[in-house]
């Protein structure tokens, strides 16, 4: 089992420092980590995790301008304000080289990416997005290139509008059940 107490690393963000220090995407976080915190919905599916993140820590490697980093950080903000002992860490790559490659050494080069410690050894691991994500996103932009008449912001906007509304659908609960499912490292 890999350990992260390896180094000295800069101070972590929680998550409202992080909306706060937020540059890019940050009404959108807002909104989103706004949504997801009152969903009864999704508040029911991550107890399943109870168990398997019970006295756990979760750290974030990210950039506010990542796209899944918007739909996907607020899940992992729901999981620490709705399940004992969870705490939840954000770092910027930017600002954490040495964590960066402890991410990268251990196969995580995507961000989001997620370690979840047990006393400082990493026990799970999990980066970007969910698997179904891939191809509903790939798809949302490929139909965004064959539409001429959208400028390039146009075209941006409408991709976190359509990815949002495949969040809402179902890809928030599949991030959900691939943390659940995630193997122990």
């Amino acid at each position: 089992m890999n350990k992260v107490s390896e180094f000295k690393y800069s101070k972590f963000l929680n998550w409202n420092e992080y909306i706060d220090s937020m540059s890019e995407n940050k009404e959108n976080f807002k909104k989103l980590t706004n949504k997801i915190l009152n969903d009864k919905d999704l508040i029911n599916k991550i107890n399943k995790l109870n168990t398997k993140l019970n006295n756990k820590e979760i750290i974030v490697l990210t950039e506010d301008f990542c796209p899944d980093s918007l739909f996907n950080i607020p899940i992992l903000i729901l999981i620490a304000e709705n399940l004992d002992s969870v705490t939840l860490k954000i770092y910027r790559r930017s600002e954490n080289e040495e964590l960066n490659k402890i991410f990268i050494k251990n196969g995580l080069s995507k961000i989001p990416a997620i370690f979840v410690l047990d006393k400082n050894n990493i026990k799970y691991k999990w980066e970007e997005k969910p698997e179904k994500a891939y191809e509903i996103q790939s798809s949302i932009i490929n139909k965004l290139k064959q539409n001429p008449e959208l400028d390039d912001n146009e075209k941006k906007n409408s991709y976190l509008k359509l990815s949002e509304c495949e969040y809402e659908k179902n890809l928030w609960e599949e991030t959900i059940n691939e943390i659940y499912n995630l193997k122990e490292l």
